[in-house]
């Protein structure tokens, strides 16, 4: 799967990775090593986000059940809360600089793409 900023047509990542039965092993991987660049955390359903245990900052998107960036972070440090809006539900969490290198802004379309 992969994440696109449709608004921009740019990509933010050619690998989703979502939390499933093995979600503690690969929290404890992703906060020991950072988010690999050219992926991103797919959290839902997701009202904030608490960077905890991390050792480098992220990128954070909190988007709407429509697919829109309602609130956003960027190199967003290890150790703090991120609040979202009332209108998110989902979140992605994404390398540092990604927001910023593929120019997303708020209120930008962000499509996952199951292929």
């Amino acid at each position: 799967m992969s994440v696109r900023n449709r608004t921009r047509g740019s990509l933010l990542a050619k690998t989703l990775l979502t939390l499933n039965a093995h979600f503690v092993k690969t929290l404890r991987h992703l906060n020991s090593t950072g988010i690999p660049h050219d992926c991103a955390l797919w959290i839902t359903p997701c009202q904030a986000i608490y960077t905890v245990g991390m050792k480098k900052p992220v990128d954070i998107a909190f988007l709407s059940k429509e697919g829109r960036v309602v609130k956003m972070y960027r190199n967003f440090p290890p150790n703090c809360l991120a609040e979202s809006s009332p209108d998110a539900v989902t979140a992605l969490e994404l390398p540092s600089n990604t927001l910023s290198e593929s120019k997303t802004r708020t209120g930008d379309l962000i499509e996952i793409d199951p292929g």
